[in-house]
C-alpha cells in the first residue's frame, strides 16, 4: 500500500492542494491588508506598484500547487528556483532587518521541503523520451 502511493505521488500531489491552498490565503492577505509592506531581498516594497509586486506571491504558489497536483515537469523546477529564492530573500531579510525567529523557521522549513522535492523529483519527469513523444500518433498515409 505505501509503495503504491509513493509511487503515485499522493504526497506531492497533498502538497500541491496545500500551494493552491497558501495561494489563496496570499490573495486573501493582500486584499484584507493592502497596506502590509512586503519585505523581498531585504527591501521593504511600498507604493503604489508594491500591489503588483506582492501577487507575485499567489502568482507562483498557484502555478506551483498546479503542477504539484498534476505532477507537471516544469513545477519541479519552479518549486525548486522558488525555494531558493524564498531562502535567499528571508536570510538577507535577516540581515537588513535582525534575527526573527518566524524567518528563520521558514529558511529551515523551505528547505527541508527542497530536499524532500529533490528526493522525489522522479515523479516529475516526463514518462516518455523525447522521440516517442514527438511522434505522431497516427500513421502516416502514403503519397
Amino acid at each position: 500500500m505505501v509503495r503504491q502511493t509513493t509511487q503515485r505521488g499522493i504526497d506531492l500531489k497533498l502538497f500541491g492542494a496545500l500551494f493552491l491552498l497558501v495561494g489563496l490565503i496570499d490573495l486573501l492577505i493582500i486584499e484584507f491588508f493592502p497596506a502590509y509592506a512586503l519585505k523581498l531581498f531585504g527591501v521593504m516594497i511600498v507604493g503604489p506598484l508594491a500591489y503588483l509586486v506582492k501577487l507575485h506571491s499567489p502568482a507562483v504558489h498557484f502555478l506551483i500547487g498546479y503542477g504539484f497536483v498534476f505532477l507537471r515537469p516544469w513545477s519541479w523546477g519552479l518549486a525548486m528556483a522558488y525555494g531558493g529564492f524564498g531562502i535567499t530573500s528571508e536570510l538577507m531579510n535577516q540581515f537588513q532587518f535582525g534575527y526573527h525567529h518566524l524567518r528563520t523557521g521558514f529558511m529551515a522549513a523551505t528547505a527541508l521541503f527542497l530536499c524532500y522535492v529533490a528526493w522525489r523529483r522522479v515523479l516529475f519527469a516526463d514518462p516518455l523520451p523525447p522521440t516517442t513523444r514527438l511522434t505522431s500518433s497516427s500513421p502516416e498515409v502514403p503519397s
